[in-house]
């Protein structure tokens, strides 16, 4: 088993992040975004075009919690110029453009009520009602997850 590194992981693809429990996972999202956010190793997305999907709305919330609260974190690391978080630090110090940067990450701090962070239900749930006509469902469908094991 090899570490992921969120600075060097080719963004070009689709990624799948599976692990235990207490390894790090959130931390290397919430990375990923920020690098999805600024343009690094990629065209720059705004917080609405990133998908996230996970398989129980606690973690959809600890994922909304924790990719908002690093957005902040960025976005002070950006302002100062400096911080002690390494990953952070790098990014600033590749950074061709801080104040751009900082403007992307305000912008992506501002609209997080828009981030794409689903259970799988849920955004399968998004997408039926949005394409109504398409999939042939009707509009007001209920789309729950099983409770069941």
């Amino acid at each position: 088993m090899t570490e992921l590194d969120a600075l060097l992981l080719d963004l070009n693809d689709s990624r799948l992040i599976e692990s235990s429990a207490g390894t790090g996972k959130t931390y290397t999202i919430t990375n990923l975004c920020l690098r999805l956010l600024l343009g690094r190793g990629h065209s720059t997305l705004t917080i609405d075009q990133i998908l996230i999907l996970t398989f129980t709305n606690a973690a959809t919330d600890e994922l909304k919690d924790r990719v908002g609260r690093r957005l902040q974190e960025a976005r002070l690391a950006f302002r100062q110029g400096t911080t002690s978080d390494d990953f952070l630090q790098k990014l600033i110090d590749q950074s061709s453009n801080p104040e751009q940067d900082l403007r992307l990450l305000t912008a992506a701090s501002q609209l997080m009520d828009e981030a794409s962070i689903f259970t799988i239900h849920g955004f399968c749930t998004k997408v039926l009602k949005e394409r109504a006509f398409e999939s042939g469902v009707l509009f007001q469908q209920s789309q729950d997850a099983d409770q069941d094991e």
